[in-house]
């Protein structure tokens, strides 16, 4: 991988997969359909006041070093640029990890705001087979295992929304139609990890999703739509008078509560933006065969922690992995409405 320069005019870089070169060697490779994605542009280096006059302001950004063609879609283009009909848009919105208490993700332990999947039944159980239901502190997802709902992480969820007060927008008003995502593309490692949709009432328990397609580099691409079996994507809140949209304190729906006094205390608990929300997605990694059979994947994309640093997987039962080795790998996200992305961080860990 290496950067081309930009100082002059590219034409075009272009490399072919290995099902392209296939097609050309059959004489049939025709090119119907094409994404454009600005991945390595800085925007912020735009500069509207240089001295030298308009034709200059774009310069650095023309200029900027940009990757050579390579293969893997999942490192490219996680950025497609889209067409908007309108105008008038003053906000775009984005995707946030909702890693707040109550909403079913919590702070992850390790990575920074990322998850760890524990990779097969002796890893959640921590050598004590007998006790492999004791609750799993925040951050943590059973990779193999029956589910506790009493596990303090029971779900991942990307909530979409605007990160914007201004103007006295808020949480309370309506993302417009055409901006609210409805479908996800979901792309993870299928050598390490398959997807789950979880239950609708947000327990443990998840349903294997099927993949689309896997791509030559192994990733697994997923396509989550509001209204279809899965139930993983909830929509933008219907009332808006205090909140209706994720849960209280106590656990309750809050367009369940019929005590107003408990409405207003409760209107912005859980939620990750200041401005109008859109929908959720709420998916459930597992670990894959591979992952729970072996440990030839750990040996050779992996590293070995040999002690000394500790998982906690439940504090009040002093339950702790110190020699394990582990995976870091990511789920990307992908807006089909808007073409926002965002990358979770997932540490997959197995006890040695």
């Amino acid at each position: 991988m290496a950067f081309l320069d930009n100082s002059g005019d590219i034409i075009l870089d272009a490399v072919l997969t290995d099902a392209g070169r296939q097609r050309m060697a059959r004489g049939n490779f025709k090119i119907t359909k094409f994404a454009l994605g600005d991945e390595e542009i800085n925007y912020s280096i735009f500069n509207g006041s240089h001295p030298s006059g308009s034709a200059f302001y774009d310069l650095e950004v023309m200029q900027t070093p940009i990757l050579e063609a390579f293969t893997n879609n999942t490192s490219l283009m996680k950025s497609k640029l889209i067409t908007m009909t309108r105008n008038n848009i003053l906000f775009m919105p984005m995707f946030k990890l909702n890693n707040l208490d109550g909403a079913g993700t919590l702070t992850a332990v390790n990575p920074s705001d990322g998850y760890i999947v524990l990779a097969d039944l002796n890893t959640e159980q921590a050598g004590r087979p007998n006790d492999g239901l004791i609750p799993m502190d925040q951050g943590l997802l059973r990779g193999v295992g029956t589910d506790s709902s009493l596990d303090k992480t029971n779900h991942i969820a990307i909530d979409q929304g605007i990160n914007s007060n201004e103007g006295g927008i808020s949480f309370k008003q309506a993302i417009p139609d055409d901006l609210v995502e409805t479908a996800f593309l979901v792309r993870i490692d299928h050598r390490l990890l398959t997807l789950h949709a979880p239950s609708g009432d947000l327990s443990n328990s998840a349903a294997a999703i099927t993949n689309q397609f896997i791509d030559d580099d192994g990733i697994a691409t997923y396509y989550i739509v509001k209204g279809d079996n899965t139930q993983c994507v909830e929509g933008p809140p219907s009332s808006r008078g205090a909140g209706a949209r994720e849960r209280t304190a106590d656990g309750r729906r809050r367009d369940a509560i019929l005590d107003p006094r408990l409405e207003g205390a409760a209107s912005s608990y859980n939620e990750v933006f200041e401005g109008p929300l859109g929908s959720i997605l709420r998916i459930y990694p597992k670990a894959s065969m591979h992952v729970q059979a072996s440990s030839a994947l750990f040996t050779e994309l992996g590293t070995t922690v040999a002690s000394g640093s500790d998982i906690t997987l439940n504090a009040a039962a002093n339950k702790a992995l110190s020699a394990y080795k582990y995976i870091d790998t990511l789920i990307n996200i992908v807006g089909v409405t808007t073409g926002y992305s965002i990358d979770v961080p997932i540490r997959i860990v197995k006890k040695s």
